[in-house]
């Protein structure tokens, strides 16, 4: 039976999330299950050069969800980098909601899922070895003052480095960086230290963004951007759909505070969804793309399911990495069918992906607390600008329009670039129907 399996059982008891659908979870869920696209033509800067000129871009007022944390906060939240400023902005949120003050430090930890900030290491070496070759010596106000401002870019643990100094948490600490994989990982790897009696609570989620010029060629190089609706930028995103090209660029963040059951139920807390399983893999196959048939993808979703002491036919929803590819998106619906056999056809999967893009190492975090939402709510979110039905994605898609529905147990899954694979599995926490969501 569920929960037998590990004694020390976790819950979420708090989460928050910022997305280009707004700076809130709430408003966000709203927005997925209205079937609202947060795709825009770029902003951020002049991408009338490059092959993809969309992307999900967070409005700037998510800022304000750091102010009256600490001053602290708020002066870091605004001299870091952008996807260390999603992450001050979606953890802190969620460390208040939580109402988390008693527990330990050293039994409190944090786990990020980021790509880190992109920068440009040869502008520094650059300025470096000018200066050596005109016989001065030291690095110079110049060097020093660029290095001042890539400070936070050049590490990619700043984010955790941040969370966990303005929470207050001394226990275990880690940035995980798996590419696309990287915040279900973090949430996964989170909830095995809690299970084995590392911490009683961690922050554990994900941050990225890389939109940048940088960032955006380097993906359309790789030809693995929507290239084809830029013109129409809410409709480039169109996971499964016959007409996918590519998936859009997205930023964002989400976290959850994952507390010890008795933990959690002794400080008055009331658990919003138990974490059920989790299962991790690699393809050991490409760079860039997922195996045809799907066999890293098999092996995490299979292993969440054991892990859990799950079947098949418990899962009642999945939130699909879903892409917008035409390889992953057709690699990801076989091995669905693979892991559910006849059920495959019949449990609702569908893809965010298709209204916020993809944000990369943020995407399994959000996508987790999407499920979370869903479990509370029973609506299901559709995936939008499902047109034209390909004949080799045959799975129910919830295509266009969201859906009411029961939902006791959601899979979500992430398989990222490397071959990164993750797949956690949320149970409905007894009893609980409604509610606010928060904690």
């Amino acid at each position: 039976m569920f929960g037998e399996a590990h004694p020390r059982r976790v819950v979420i008891t708090a989460a928050e999330m910022v997305t280009p659908l707004g700076a809130d979870a709430e408003t966000t869920f709203r927005g997925f299950v209205d079937g609202r696209s947060g795709i825009r033509t770029t902003t951020r800067f002049d991408a009338s050069g490059l092959g993809s000129q969309v992307a999900a871009e967070v409005d700037d007022g998510f800022l304000a969800a750091t102010a009256g944390y600490a001053p602290r906060a708020e002066a870091l939240s605004r001299s870091a980098p952008r996807a260390v400023q999603l992450g001050l902005a979606a953890g802190l949120a969620t460390k208040r909601l939580a109402g988390l003050t008693d527990t330990p430090p050293h039994r409190f930890g944090v786990c990020v899922g980021t790509s880190g900030q992109m920068y440009d290491i040869g502008v520094l070496d650059e300025l470096l070895q000018r200066r050596i070759g005109s016989g001065t010596t030291g690095p110079g106000p110049e060097f020093a003052g660029l290095l001042a401002t890539q400070r936070h870019s050049m590490r990619k643990n700043a984010s955790a480095a941040a969370l966990a100094h303005l929470c207050g948490a001394a226990g275990p600490t880690m940035t995980v960086s798996s590419t696309c994989a990287s915040g279900t990982q973090a949430i996964g790897e989170a909830t095995l230290w809690i299970r084995e009696g590392d911490a009683d609570a961690v922050l554990a989620g994900g941050c990225d963004s890389l939109l940048s010029f940088l960032g955006i060629s380097s993906f359309d190089l790789l030809t693995a951007l929507a290239t084809r609706f830029n013109d129409r930028p809410a409709a480039a995103s169109r996971p499964f759909d016959r007409r996918r090209c590519g998936f859009v660029m997205g930023e964002g963040a989400a976290f959850v505070m994952l507390e010890e059951l008795g933990h959690a139920l002794r400080r008055g807390a009331e658990p919003l969804a138990e974490v059920a399983g989790y299962g991790t893999s690699c393809d050991a196959y490409r760079i860039t793309d997922s195996p045809p048939h799907g066999a890293g993808a098999v092996l995490a979703m299979s292993g969440a399911l054991t892990d859990g002491g799950l079947r098949a036919e418990d899962i009642d929803y999945i939130s699909a990495h879903g892409t917008s590819t035409l390889i992953n998106d057709r690699a990801e619906t076989r091995a669905v069918h693979k892991v559910f056999g006849d059920r495959a056809a019949s449990i609702p999967i569908s893809s965010q992906k298709s209204m916020i893009g993809h944000t990369i190492a943020a995407a399994g975090a959000i996508e987790c607390v999407t499920c979370l939402h869903v479990l509370r709510t029973g609506l299901i979110p559709p995936t939008i600008n499902y047109e034209f039905p390909d004949p080799d994605c045959d799975l129910d898609y919830v295509p266009n329009t969201a859906r009411a529905q029961e939902v006791r147990v959601a899979m979500s899954n992430s398989f990222g670039f490397g071959g990164q694979n993750a797949s956690i599995v949320l149970r409905r926490w007894p009893g609980r129907a409604d509610g606010d969501g928060h904690g």
